[in-house]
């Protein structure tokens, strides 16, 4: 195995194991075993797809209807204190691997610009 899928392997440990993504991952699994989650989910999404529909095919009142309930439906959603906290929490480990993936761009640009040097 070589340094390169080594190190993969490592960080992905590391980052599976930081405490952002626990957090994350933990409130992910409860949410996702709320079915009424699920559905209201599924019937957000799927009114957002049609308002996008209904705009291509030229019927503006069905658009505006199907982004009202769409909107509607998030508002409900955005109301539940578990909803709330796992967007904190996704955006804790969204954070951490923007962080990561930032560090270990700019230490590439530095190594390659030094090799040119």
């Amino acid at each position: 195995m070589t340094v390169y899928n080594d190190s993969l392997k490592r960080l992905t440990r590391l980052i599976k194991s930081h405490e952002s993504v626990i957090s994350y991952k933990k409130i992910e699994k409860e949410i996702n075993h709320i079915k009424t989650f699920k559905k209201e989910v599924y019937v957000m999404k799927k009114n957002q797809q049609n308002a996008v529909l209904f705009q291509q095919i030229s019927k503006p009142e069905a658009a505006k209807q199907s982004r009202n309930l769409a909107i509607e439906t998030e508002e409900g959603l955005n109301k539940e204190p578990i909803i709330n906290d796992f967007r904190s929490k996704m955006q804790d480990a969204s954070d951490l691997i923007q962080y990561i993936t930032k560090t270990i761009e700019y230490k590439m640009n530095e190594e390659l610009r030094n090799d040119k040097s």
